[in-house]
């Protein structure tokens, strides 16, 4: 019997197995069970052989998250918010590797001050300034940040409405590779 056109045939299908299997990425998203402020979900992140996890988020979420590709190389954009006591939120985004020497190692990483508040005595009226960032984040061949800086002032007097301070618009660019 002529096991020659077998073998072949075993051996095309076993190329175009692990081909697929190279391609292929996967998640899976996990809360954390107690769901608390300070507890982090995971996401599980498959690509053939190579499996890993990504902790991050909050009160028991995973990270949002987006395959991006950059000078034709797969990646994963990250981000989640977190907020601290005393009126402070920050935004944390992540660039991860998708290769297989640095499967899912950092590339980048940016974490922006998005909100705070802070109590202040201002004219002898107790007043809460109010710093917001509006962050908008776009990938081509590298992250930019479209921020929007809003501050402002309220009063904490009956019927007295917040004042705008001031507002400023800037843009951050980083390279990826």
């Amino acid at each position: 019997m002529n096991y020659k056109p077998l073998l072949v045939i075993l051996i095309f299908g076993l190329f175009y197995t692990n081909a697929q299997q190279k391609s292929e990425i996967s998640f899976k998203e996990v809360k954390h069970k107690y769901g608390c402020r300070n507890c982090y979900g995971s996401l599980v992140v498959k690509k053939g052989s190579f499996s890993d996890t990504i902790y991050g988020g909050q009160w028991g979420n995973t990270v949002n998250y987006k395959l991006v590709k950059i000078d034709k190389k797969d990646y994963i954009h990250t981000s989640y918010n977190y907020g601290f006591a005393m009126g402070e939120t920050h935004t944390i985004h992540k660039i991860l590797s998708l290769d297989e020497d640095v499967f899912l190692e950092s590339v980048f990483e940016k974490e922006i001050k998005i909100y705070q508040e802070t109590h202040r005595k201002y004219n002898g009226i107790p007043t809460n300034f109010i710093f917001e960032k509006e962050v908008q984040v776009s990938i081509k061949n590298g992250i930019e940040f479209d921020i929007k800086l809003v501050v402002s002032y309220c009063p904490e007097v009956e019927d007295v409405p917040c004042d705008q301070l001031f507002e400023e618009s800037y843009i951050e660019f980083y390279k990826i590779n």
